[in-house]
Parts: structure tokens; sequence; C-alpha cells
């Protein structure tokens, strides 16, 4: 069983609620301000001491450099090889800042040397040595002028070190100072709350540090970010993590040196003041904890009944209703509080009101002003980029275009130049227009320029003469629209030469009559040549029928009289005879059927195909009722063509299929259209006996079968009528099959749409 909680536990959590949460809230925010000016202190301070140090480095640098440079000068006083000796022996025992000093020739040879009293090996261990592949040698030959190395280790000592160089004469002088006085700096100028002062390297190692045994190691701090900000150039203050600790660090460039001088300290030392706040403020919550306690367990009666109306009322303004829930009567201060709630609520409803009124306005007045801006926008680039293309539409238009202003030419393109044979523009602007207009054209030119000027009204494409520079009369085509010109009515005129296309419709006429005699001359011979075809056509049906009948006749009569006195053999022979006859009949007829189809005049108009072939499979169901073969005929097929040639066609496909699938106890015959490379092409397939698609060349050739008389009946004739009736239509045929698989006929014809 769930338990509800507690009025009393209800009432503890509300007060803790509000007690709790606003001095937390004071108490983060406190904290968080603390902490940061904190880290904002402790960071200026550390700046403020990395730039000390940095000026202490730069002027700890700052004296060994003049005093090479003093040296150079007295060397280069002393030519004297054994004062030299004498002279740098002196300085480097009466400053004690270099731990060498080597005087070198123009070829960078030694030919001094002075070592500090704790250096390790002698002068004459560096005698004749050769430095000239020393960088700082060759800066300083080069600049002639003072040089400071990298910092290095030194041989010497092994301490990081680095070298200043000058001018010696024609020599220069090399001093090594070592950098042990960065750590002392480093140890020195030690901070505040346990921090440290590290300087390093322009390559990131350390060369400055109280912890000398750091600088020995050349301990590599170039993978902090602190230390890649620092050399960027970028002084600042940065939090990281090293050796597994956080620390807060200060970053400056020393100048001259490419060299960082980081002052850090402990993150946890930089914000223990931080930390005994955070004590501080703990102990208050638990304080405010048990007042707030106290309080829930005193007067929770009394105040909370106005509280929770006080709660509804902001949970309904916080969805966005004003309409404050009346408070219960209880304490003064509560029911003030009470009515200072329902003032605030009327007040923000009335501030959000008008707020909204103002901003739907500011947001309409920006809309409207951005849409305004943006068309303007829109507008001018649409303006440069038309004005561009018009620009170079007419530079490089193939046709003429002018411009003619009060009768004279004021603009003329470079293909106008070509057509008036002008070299310049010079030679056509500024003349009058009809200083090129043909005669035979003036009066024509004369009423357009009237259209175009007077009534402003674009003057229609029409064919004209005009006179080139060089007295050459041309053809053109001439379109002409208003135009302004600077501010002035103008005529916009484009020409193209017709020239040659006058000559070429000269030689078509010439040709065209040419080809009507030539057809007509064709014409009354293929006329000729059919009435030949129709009389041979007619004394081949007359004079080949005739011994054909009497064979037939005379054997059947043979066959009725003598057939009893006959041997089998005769018989056969006799019934072979009246079967060859009856064939070259058929032959006969299918080849007048093949030459009138060839012949008879074509009347097309739309022929349903589908109509046709279910005509032909009733005419063949009847025929032949044993037969159980089943047809799919597509529905809406349809053609363009002569009616009668294309019956004969689909008679002669049908014919087939029902023919070669004699041989099935259940044959399938379906008559369909394909669309065959985006042709809609007529198709009748069955599943009979099939071809050798190896043999498909001979299908449509007359005379031609593939499969013997004894199995299949036929002439050879049917596939090639179909043929000559698909070419006179404009199509193809062709046929796909397998053996024992069944054939496919296909045919287009020159109106694919159809259907």
């Amino acid at each position: 069983m769930n338990r509800r909680i507690s009025f009393k536990t209800a009432l503890l959590a509300a007060l803790l609620i509000v007690g709790v949460v606003p001095v937390l809230t004071v108490g983060l925010i406190a904290r968080s301000a603390q902490r940061s000016d904190l880290l904002h202190h402790v960071g200026a301070s550390n700046l403020t001491l990395a730039r000390a140090v940095a000026r202490e480095v730069e002027s700890s640098l700052r004296e060994p450099s003049n005093f090479i440079e003093h040296i150079g000068k007295v060397l280069e006083d002393d030519k004297d090889q054994a004062s030299q000796s004498v002279e740098l022996a002196e300085e480097i025992s009466s400053t004690g800042l270099f731990e060498s000093l080597f005087l070198l020739d123009r070829t960078g040879r030694v030919v001094n040397v002075a070592l500090a009293r704790n250096a390790k090996g002698s002068s004459g261990d560096y005698l004749g040595m050769d430095f000239s592949r020393l960088p700082i040698f060759l800066e300083t030959r080069t600049k002639g002028e003072l040089s400071r190395s990298k910092v290095f280790l030194s041989s010497i000592s092994g301490d990081p070190a680095v070298m200043f160089a000058a001018p010696a004469g024609d020599g220069v002088v090399v001093g090594t100072l070592g950098l042990r006085v960065l750590s002392d700096i480093s140890a020195h100028a030690k901070p505040d709350d346990q921090g440290t002062v590290i300087i390093v390297s322009s390559r990131g190692k350390v060369i400055g540090h109280p912890d000398y045994s750091l600088v020995r190691r050349q301990t590599d701090l170039g993978g902090l970010d602190i230390v890649r900000e620092g050399l960027a150039g970028k002084a600042g203050t940065h939090t990281y993590v090293m050796n597994g600790k956080s620390h807060l660090g200060s970053v400056v460039q020393i100048p001259g040196t490419g060299w960082l001088v980081i002052v850090e300290v402990p993150l946890a030392t930089a914000l223990a003041p931080v930390n005994e706040i955070e004590m501080i403020f703990r102990i208050a919550i638990l304080a405010t904890i048990v007042l707030a306690s106290l309080l829930a367990l005193a007067g929770r009666s009394v105040i909370f009944r106005p509280v929770t109306a006080l709660m509804a009322s902001a949970r309904q303004i916080a969805r966005g209703s004003y309409d404050v829930v009346p408070l219960p009567r209880s304490f003064r201060e509560i029911d003030e509080l009470g009515d200072g709630f329902r003032s605030m609520a009327d007040a923000v409803k009335t501030r959000e009101s008008e707020l909204k009124e103002r901003n739907e306005e500011l947001a309409m007045t920006e809309e409207e002003l951005r849409q305004q801006l943006d068309e303007y926008q829109v507008s001018q680039d649409r303006l440069v980029e038309s004005e561009e293309r018009y620009r170079q539409l007419v530079e490089s238009a193939p046709d003429a275009v002018l411009i003619h202003c009060d009768g004279r030419y004021v603009f003329a393109n470079p293909a106008a130049l070509r057509l008036y044979g002008a070299d310049t523009a010079d030679q056509l602007l500024g003349r009058e227009i009809t200083d090129f207009v043909h005669p035979n054209s003036r009066q024509v030119v004369a009423e357009r320029i009237k259209l175009l000027y007077q009534e402003r009204s674009p003057a229609p494409l029409c064919e004209q003469q005009i006179v080139r520079l060089d007295g050459t009369v041309v053809d053109v085509e001439v379109v002409g629209i208003p135009y302004s010109h600077q501010g002035r009515p103008a005529v916009q005129a484009v020409l193209r030469e017709i020239t040659e296309r006058k000559q070429a419709e000269q030689r078509i006429r010439q040709l065209n009559a040419e080809l009507e005699e030539r057809v007509r001359e064709r014409t009354a011979l293929l006329e000729a040549a059919n009435r030949e075809l129709e009389s041979f056509s007619y004394s081949v049906s007359h004079d080949l029928r005739a011994p054909l009948r009497h064979i037939n006749g005379f054997g059947l009569a043979l066959m009725e009289e003598c057939g009893d006195v006959l041997p089998e053999t005769g018989k056969g022979y006799l019934e072979r005879i009246r079967s060859a006859a009856r064939r070259m009949g058929q032959l006969i007829d299918d080849l007048l059927e093949l030459s009138r189809v060839s012949r008879e005049v074509m009347r097309r108009e739309r022929v349903n195909l589908s109509r046709i072939a279910r005509e032909l499979v009733r005419e063949h169901q009847e025929s032949w009722p044993e037969r159980r073969v089943s047809f799919e005929i597509d529905d809406g097929i349809t053609a363009e063509g002569d009616p009668t040639l294309l019956r004969v066609a689909l008679a002669n496909l049908v014919d087939n299929a029902w023919k070669y699938t004699a041989k099935n106890e259940e044959a399938h015959i379906r008559v369909g259209t394909a669309d065959v490379d985006g042709i809609r092409a007529v198709f009748v397939s069955d599943d009979g006996a099939g071809f050798d698609m190896r043999y498909v060349d001979k299908l449509f050739r007359p005379f031609q079968r593939l499969h013997r008389t004894e199995e299949f009946e036929g002439t050879g004739i049917g596939l090639a009528t179909v043929m000559r009736i698909v070419q006179r239509h404009g199509g193809r045929v062709w046929a796909e099959g397998e053996v024992g698989k069944g054939a496919t006929v296909y045919f287009t014809l020159d109106q694919p749409e159809g259907g």
C-alpha cells in the first residue's frame, strides 16, 4: 500500500526548500565569485612577479653582451697574439662572467683561449680547433654585429649555457656564459603560497629552477599549454596539471631571447581561503536546515495554507495565467505578501501584453525592412547581371545588332561591322541608315521606321536588301524594337544575312522541279512495270493452273477407274503426283498473294489488331474443333496501316503458330505487345516446335523452310509475305525461338504509338 506524504513532512520540505535554496544559491555564487577573484588576484600577482623576473634576467644578460662587445673592440686594437692571450685571461678572471673565451680568426679556427679557474681541461686542448661551422660564428661574420646562440649544454661545465659573439678585427671573439645564474634568480624570486619560478628556453626546456636537478636533466615542458601559449608570445595565466597535481601559472616572454618565465603555485594552495569560506558556508546551510525544521514544526498550520495558495498562483503565472488564487487569512506579513504578489502579477501581465505588442510591431517592421533590403539587393544584382548578360550577348551575337537614334546609327556590334564590311565602328556611327538601304527596300524601311518611332510598336521580321560599304547588295532579315538611348527614343535592329539561304532556296526550287520531272518519269515506268506484272500474274494464274488441273483431274480419274488393277506402289506414286500438283497450286496461290501485297495500293487507317486476331482464332477453332489450344490476346492492340494487308500478315502468323503446335496435346498461342528499345512491337508466340536460332536468317526468305514437308506442310512464302507487308508499312520483323520450346515473331510499324 502506498503511503502518502504527511502534512508535517510536506511543510518541513517546503520550508527547507524555501530556506535552504536561497542560502545555497547565494553561497555558491559567493564561492564562485570569491574563487574567480582569488584566481584573478593570484594570477595578477604571479604575472607581476614573472615580469619582474623577466626584467632581471634581461638585465643579467645585458652585462655579458656589453662585455663581449668590449673585448672584441680591445682585441681589434691589439694585434699581438701574446698580448691578446693576456687580455683574455685578465678579462675572464676579473669579471667571472664567462666559462670560456675563444678568439677565432677569419677562417673560424681557435687562435686564443681563456678558461675560467674551475673549468675542466686546458687552453691547449682548444687551440687550432675549427669553429667555422658554428652557427654563431657564421651569423656574426655575416651580420658584423653582436650575436647570441640558443641554449645548449656546456661541454666545460655540463650546465645549460649560451654563447655571445662579437667581431674582433678580422676574427670573432666568442664567450660561453653558464646559465646557473637563472636558477639563482628563480630561487631568490620565490613567490608566496609555496610557489615556484621556472625559466624555460625557446625549445621548452627548463633552464632555471630552484631545484637545479631539473635543469641538469633538461626537463621538457614543451607539451604544456602554458608553454605553447607563452612561446607564441601570449602572456597570461593558465590552469594545468603537472606531475599529477593542478597548478595555477602565469607566463611572460623575456624580450629578445624567446625564453619564458613561469610563476606557478599549487592550485589547492591558491584556493585555500575559498575552502575556509566553503566550510563556513556548510555550517550556515546546516543551521538554516535546523532553523527551517523548527519553524515548520511551530507554524505549519498557519503558514502552510497561504504558502500553498501562493505556490498555486505561482504555477498559474508560470503557465501564463495571471489570475492569482486568493490567499486564506493569515499573518499580516503573509497577507501583504499575497497583496504584493497579486500586484506583481497584474503588473507583469500588463508589461507582458505591452511588450508582446511592441515585439510584434518591431518584428513586423524588421521583417518589412529586411524584405525591402533583400528585394533591393536582389534587384540590383539582377540589374547588374542583366546588363552584363545583355552586353556579352550583343558583343558575341552572330547576328548584326545596331541602334539608331534620329535616323542615325549610334551603336554597332562586331557582327554588324562584318555585315556592312566596316573595319571600325566609326565607319558606321553617325551615318544615316538610308545610306545603306537598297532602293528596292526604302519604302518598306520608311514604313517600319514610322511604326517604330511614332507608334513605339515593334516591327515584325521581314526581308530586305542593304548596300555594304563596298557597294555589294546583301539580302537580310530584319526585326526592330523600340529602344531608349540616353533618354531619347531610339530603335534597336537585329539583322541576319540570308544571301546564302536565298541562293539555296533558288537551288532547291530548281532541284524540286528536276525531281518532280524524274518522279513523273519513274512513275510512268513503274505503272508500265505494274501492268506487265499484272499481265504476268494473270498468265501464271491461267497458264500454270490449267496443266495442274489436268494432272490432278486425270490422276483422280485414273485412281477411280483403274485403282483396282494398280499395285499399291503405283497407287502411292499416283497419290504423290496428285499431292505435288496440289502443292504446286498452293505455291502459285502464295506467289500471287505475295505479288498482290507488293503491288496493292495502301490506304492507312486505325486498325484494331486485337479484333482481327480474335476473328482468326475463331475461324481456326471452328475448322479444327478437336484441337486443344488456348489463346491469349491482349486488348486494345491497334496500329496505323492498311487493314487488308495487316489482316494478311496477322493471318500468316496465326496460321504458323497453329500449324507448328499441331503435335502438342495442349498448346498455347498468345498475341500481344512488348516494348523493344522504346518502340512498341506486336508479337505472336507459341509453345510448338520452335526452330534453331542459327538459321533465323532463312525464315523470311521465299521458299526457305526449316522443317520438312512430311513434318509440317507449307511453301515457305508465308513469313516472306509478312516481311513484305511490314516493310511496306515502314517497320521491321524478326523472330526468336528454341527447338521444342516454341517461337515468337515480332513486328513493328512506322506508327508505334497506337493502342
